[in-house]
């Protein structure tokens, strides 16, 4: 299951690096993406899940991240940074995941997809969000 949830994740910060270039929330467009990459029934149902909660509230979730980004115009942050925090604010905000579960797999994705720097600043970002919501650690 945690490899699956990776890959989900994964896959939905793609797609929405993607929808950022081409700025289509139309569902045959996501559609077309995730099946490109061919990925099985569970990992293309969570990732479709998170994009499409993205789109619902994108304002609030790029708030919330501009917000918690000291220092930083929202623009300037990378594509794949940018994107890898927009999903896990979306588990933040509407999935049954622990908070250091969400946070955990946005560093190690950032690590993977980003820069040298991409783990710390995810981190740091995504901590001051996590303190910012109600309940949060």
């Amino acid at each position: 299951m945690p490899a699956e949830r990776r890959h989900a994740r994964i896959l939905a910060m793609q797609a929405l690096c993607q929808w950022e270039v081409q700025r289509d929330t139309s569902s045959e467009s996501l559609q077309e993406f995730l099946a490109g990459q061919q990925p099985a029934p569970d990992v293309l149902a969570y990732a479709t899940g998170v994009i499409e909660s993205f789109w619902k509230q994108q304002e609030l979730v790029d708030q919330q991240i501009s917000a918690a980004t000291e220092k930083w115009e929202f623009s300037r942050i990378s594509t794949v940074e940018r994107n890898v925090m927009r999903v896990a604010v979306v588990e933040l905000f509407d999935r049954n995941i622990p908070p250091k579960v969400a946070l955990n797999e946005a560093i190690e994705i950032g690590r993977e997809y980003g820069g040298g720097e991409s783990p710390r600043f995810i981190n740091g970002v995504l901590d001051r969000i996590l303190r910012a919501l109600p309940g949060g650690e």
